[in-house]
This record gives C-alpha cells, sequence and structure tokens, in this order.
C-alpha cells in the first residue's frame, strides 16, 4: 500500500481518532467516580462547616464522612413544611420542585442546627453555599459558600472566613414582629447604618462588590422564604 495515497492518510487519520476517543473516553469514565467521590465529600464538608463543626484542610475524606454519618440527618420536606417519609436529599434530583433538602444536626440526641442549601446568581456566576439555623428556627449558626465565579479579592471574598463570620446569630425571623427578616448585605458597614432589631438581619458588605452582595441578599430571601413552612412549625413546637 502506497503511505502516501489519499486512501492511506485517511484511513490512517480514522484509525488514530477511533483510538483517540476510545481512550479519552475510557479516561473520562475512570475519573468520574472519583470526582464524583470529591464533590459528595465538598457538600458534607461544607454542612459540617455551616453548623459550626471544625473540619480543617488535613482532615481525610474518611473522617469526613464518618462525622457527617454521625452527626447529620439528612431528610427532606415539601414546600407545606412536612418531612416526607422515606426520601433523602439524594433521592428528589433536580426536577423535584416542590420537595426540599435539610440537613439536621444533632448532639447526644437533641437537635442543635438545621442547615440547607442556598443556590443563587452573584455578578459574573452562581454562587453555591449552605445556611444553617440554630434549633430556635431563628438564629443563623453559621454559613458557606463553596463554589461560584466571583472576581478574586471582590466578589469572591464571600468565601472568606470574615464575612461569613458576620452572619453568625444573626435572624431571619423576628419573634417580636412575628414575620420572616430575609438577611440583607448592605454597602459598607451594617452597624453605621442599622441598630437595634434592624441590625440583627443587617451584614457587613464586600468593598467595591456591591452586585455580589446584592446577588446574596436575593438568594437568602428566597430560601429563607422556601422553608419557613417548615421552620415555622418548629417554632411553633
Amino acid at each position: 500500500m502506497n503511505i502516501n495515497s489519499n486512501k492511506y492518510v485517511f484511513g490512517f487519520s480514522i484509525v488514530i481518532c477511533l483510538v483517540c476517543g476510545i481512550l479519552l473516553s475510557a479516561v473520562t469514565e475512570s475519573l468520574r467516580k472519583p470526582q464524583e467521590i470529591n464533590a459528595e465529600i465538598e457538600v458534607k464538608k461544607n454542612i459540617l462547616k455551616a453548623v459550626g463543626l471544625s473540619v480543617d484542610r488535613k482532615m481525610k475524606s474518611g473522617d469526613i464522612l464518618r462525622l457527617f454519618e454521625e452527626k447529620i440527618d439528612e431528610v427532606v420536606v415539601d414546600n407545606q413544611g412536612n418531612i416526607v417519609e422515606g426520601v433523602k436529599p439524594k433521592d428528589i434530583g433536580d426536577k423535584v420542585k416542590d420537595q426540599l433538602p435539610l440537613y439536621i444536626y444533632k448532639e447526644n440526641g437533641k437537635i442543635a442546627s438545621y442547615a440547607y442549601p442556598i443556590v443563587g446568581q452573584g455578578l459574573w456566576s452562581t454562587l453555591y453555599g449552605y445556611l444553617a439555623i440554630d434549633a430556635d428556627a431563628t438564629t443563623v449558626r453559621g454559613i458557606t459558600f463553596y463554589k461560584h465565579g466571583e472576581t478574586p479579592g471582590l466578589g469572591a471574598e464571600i468565601e472568606q472566613a470574615w464575612f461569613q463570620k458576620n452572619f453568625v446569630g444573626k435572624t431571619v425571623y423576628s419573634v417580636k414582629e412575628k414575620n420572616v427578616t430575609p438577611i440583607i448585605v448592605v454597602k459598607g458597614k451594617a452597624a453605621d447604618q442599622f441598630q437595634g432589631d434592624k441590625l440583627n438581619y443587617h451584614v457587613d458588605g464586600i468593598t467595591a462588590a456591591t452586585l455580589t452582595g446584592a446577588g446574596v441578599t436575593d438568594l437568602l430571601n428566597r430560601w429563607i422564604n422556601a422553608y419557613e413552612p417548615y421552620f415555622s412549625k418548629v417554632r411553633a413546637m
């Protein structure tokens, strides 16, 4: 066969493409499971951090999974605030709109905190995180943002400890007024603008990242209200 002929070159190219495609598919498939496991660990690590449990970078994956299994109960609630029996967060998928995942942190058999996912649009990207509420169903225990594409040094500050600590102790419900108080990220320092009860649901903003802060405010408003049917029942107990 003439290796310089068009027929040979064409055939050889097809074979190379097929071989490369098969190898690429095999590599992709072999990496899929570890990637899924890593994503699961990242989610569980952030839930643990949101409820206040210590999880550092040196902690092994197996230890994170064991701690999560030991401390966190996974349930699903519907839009009337009822727990859906026999259903776990992994079962509901993206297409189910009337069921929400909820993670319950217990110590010595007693509920210490609740956590749930918060997702929404920032300036440049979708923001992913978790919000944790104390057992009183009113006070913020913690918040995390673990996935986003915001500007480094600006909007990306949402993942920094200083920003997330702003939320601890804030409220999502006014016992006095008996209404939901979604947390608002302000421009500048909250304490310079609000006092008394209003300061309980306003947090410091990020310098030069007003639109990212507005995105955080919007997503918190959405999800705090989405879970309110459940937490209103908790408060009534």
